[in-house]
């Protein structure tokens, strides 16, 4: 299951509701962006995305995401992720709905279908995402690419003490988990490329947070 995939997964209640907040889309694409920085196709260059192989890389979610990255190349990633990841999400729910782990469920008033939830189908895959998390914010575990990724991605939406369940975590406050989480963002557990990647997206994820804090406080 690619980064993105694990994120929009943990990143939904078992009852279907997104839990990244309005900025989903953004940290999908950051997910992304990761993924492919592992892959070493694209990266964060002097603040500015470079491609460094276009080629298809055999796997169509990649694919649609490279695509969409290298037409941007040469601009910021605060700039383009929100841009990229809207046109992300719908292929990854139905991915993980053809995976039967989550399925669509259109709410409807009056026969109309206002949105869709994607509640949870089966809790496996997602509870052994959550745990991987958990053993990296108790200590158990050190952070990987993977990993790391997925819990700077979450603290940057401050998600990450909501996804990861207090039984997971036990003895750690959602304090404890915010200072870890930033702790894990800080963190070098990743190549340099991975790395900028990862920084980059969260720091574009706080900025449009802390904007949409401030836009509904106003």
């Amino acid at each position: 299951m690619h980064i993105a995939q694990e994120l929009v997964l943990v990143g939904t209640s078992v009852e279907g509701r997104n839990l990244l907040g309005t900025s989903r889309n953004l940290v999908l694409a950051g997910a992304f962006l990761t993924e492919l920085a592992v892959l070493e196709r694209l990266a964060v260059d002097g603040k500015k995305l470079r491609v460094h192989d276009p080629g298809p890389t055999g796997d169509y979610l990649l694919d649609d995401a490279l695509v969409r990255f290298a037409k941007l190349e040469g601009k910021k990633p605060k700039d383009v992720l929100d841009k990229v990841g809207k046109h992300l999400l719908e292929p990854v729910l139905e991915s993980l709905a053809t995976q039967e782990l989550i399925r669509p469920e259109p709410v409807s008033v009056i026969g109309l279908t206002l949105w869709t939830r994607w509640p949870v189908v089966v809790d496996g895959p997602r509870q052994a995402v959550l745990i991987d998390l958990a053993q990296v914010l108790t200590g158990a575990r050190d952070a990987d690419s993977r990993t790391g990724a997925l819990i700077s991605l979450l603290h940057a939406v401050g998600a990450l003490h909501t996804v990861v369940p207090e039984d997971l975590r036990p003895g750690m406050t959602n304090r404890d988990v915010k200072r870890r989480g930033k702790e894990v963002l800080k963190g070098r557990w990743a190549p340099e490329a991975v790395a900028k990647a990862v920084e980059e997206a969260a720091a574009a994820a706080m900025v449009a947070v802390t904007a949409a804090a401030g836009a509904g406080s106003s």
